[in-house]
């Protein structure tokens, strides 16, 4: 029964993928969706994009191992959703810009769009591993199928979910996966509040330090991963993507504001599940914890339609990050629309390029199939969010600030002082603190000369 709810649910989300084809009449409709979704549709495509596996399958995990630390991490992505609009907002009204690194090209010159650009799909290709991961997990759990044959199913579907359709093809699997998964996290927090007794049973057998100890691991390197996630997502191609989708600036504030109240169940919920599972099941491996819990504890429609939606959570995610950085390479790396290409060819190579990336996030899999899932959406953070916040945030705040003649600067030495911190091992104070910090430096620094020279 579990096997056929899920299998029945994945084809018929994976025939609504295909048939966004149909909305697809041009780049624009395959990059931002026309520019014309209304609170719903944005909302889909938004909740599809943030929402995956490293938010689901990944927060059981951490859960499993730490308890309530474990909720940094959705909790980042709904503040996150709300700072998309006051970041963001303004420039809805002008649709200027399709990427979030055309903003960088405008005040700090090509130079510096092109490094942002390479940086921030590295930053991006990275996150799509741990959805691919998280992925995985449950087809190995599910059907135990070798790691070879998972890894090539899921990304199977991560193209497939938007080499048709682009946009649209996240957006309609993203109200697909929404409904879904709010459904199924409210009916699998009803079963551990009502059910299994789970608040009392944790209470009581719970230490404070670390289960309910949000800063266990200390209060710098505990709240680096709401900051990060933050700092991440306001960097990220796809969710600028998704903002430029959005019919007028209403639609945005509705949809930002309704998607990060969505999220936080969805992370108190799974939160939840991976310390009942650390209760009843402390030989597993933790990444199972999830999938595990749904199969084992829950109705077999319920636990069908829970683990399809955790799949379609991460593949959904991961499609979305594949567009973004389809996006980047066709707008900002090779420009595609500056040569002589009709309207099909640069369709024809923003699919292959989506083929070719789920190609190389194979290869990768397949050799860090037991790292951990979330370990690779902090890390993606510090790619995504160093090279292009403190540019970005200086194009549209501080422009008069700005000596251009650096641009290239302030695009490379956050990922390269986080880089160094890395290797010195020195990840008792997170890495994107020291890359963030060093950018705001820098452009002070720049904005101290700058102010001199021009006096």
């Amino acid at each position: 029964m579990i096997v056929a709810v899920f299998s029945i649910t994945i084809v018929l989300t994976l025939i609504a993928g295909v048939f966004s084809k149909r909305f697809v009449k041009n780049t624009q409709d395959f990059l931002v969706g026309g520019g014309r979704l209304n609170v719903v549709g944005f909302t889909s495509m938004l909740m599809g994009a943030i929402i995956g596996g490293a938010s689901t399958v990944g927060t059981s995990q951490l859960a499993y191992q730490r308890g309530v630390g474990a909720i940094w991490f959705t909790a980042g992505l709904s503040l996150s959703s709300i700072l998309l609009y006051f970041f963001y907002g303004k420039l809805l009204e002008e649709r200027k810009y399709v990427t979030v690194v055309q903003i960088i090209d405008d005040f700090f010159g090509s130079k510096a769009r092109k490094a942002a650009s390479l940086v921030l799909c590295l930053g991006m290709f990275i996150h799509i591993n741990g959805q691919v991961l998280a992925s995985v997990s449950i087809f190995n759990t599910l059907f135990s199928m070798k790691i070879q044959l998972a890894t090539l199913v899921v990304c199977v579907l991560v193209a497939a979910y938007v080499v048709f359709g682009g946009f649209w093809g996240g957006t309609i699997v993203g109200g697909i996966k929404t409904i879904l998964l709010y459904g199924t996290s409210v009916i699998c927090g009803a079963y551990l509040v009502f059910k299994y007794g789970f608040i009392n049973e944790a209470i009581s057998t719970f230490s404070f330090d670390p289960w309910f100890n949000v800063f266990s691991q200390g209060v710098s390197r505990d709240l680096s991963y709401p900051v990060s996630t933050v700092l991440g997502v306001l960097s990220t191609q796809i969710y600028f993507q998704t903002v430029m989708s959005a019919k007028d600036r209403k639609t945005l504030r509705n949809g930002t504001f309704l998607t990060a109240f969505l999220i936080l169940p969805v992370g108190a919920v799974c939160t939840m599940i991976g310390m009942y599972m650390q209760v009843h099941y402390p030989g597993i491996v933790p990444r199972d914890a999830f999938i595990l819990f749904v199969m084992n504890h829950t109705a077999p429609l319920v636990a069908g339609l829970s683990i399809a939606s955790v799949l379609i959570s991460s593949v959904a995610t991961g499609a979305g990050l594949t567009l973004g950085i389809t996006t980047v390479v066709s707008k900002d790396i090779f420009r595609f629309e500056e040569g002589p290409n009709s309207e099909v060819d640069i369709l024809k190579k923003l699919r292959a390029i989506i083929v070719l990336i789920t190609a190389f996030i194979y290869v990768i899999v397949i050799f860090n199939a037991n790292s951990m899932i979330l370990s690779w959406g902090f890390l993606s953070m510090v790619f995504r969010a160093t090279p292009v916040f403190v540019p970005v945030a200086m194009g549209l705040y501080f422009r008069r600030r700005i000596e251009r003649k650096q641009g290239i600067f302030y695009v490379l030495i956050g990922p390269v002082l986080s880089l160094i911190w890395i290797a010195l091992g020195l990840e008792k104070i997170s890495s994107i603190y020291i890359g963030i910090l060093g950018g705001l430096c820098f452009s002070a620094l720049m904005s101290f000369g700058h102010k001199k020279t021009a006096s």
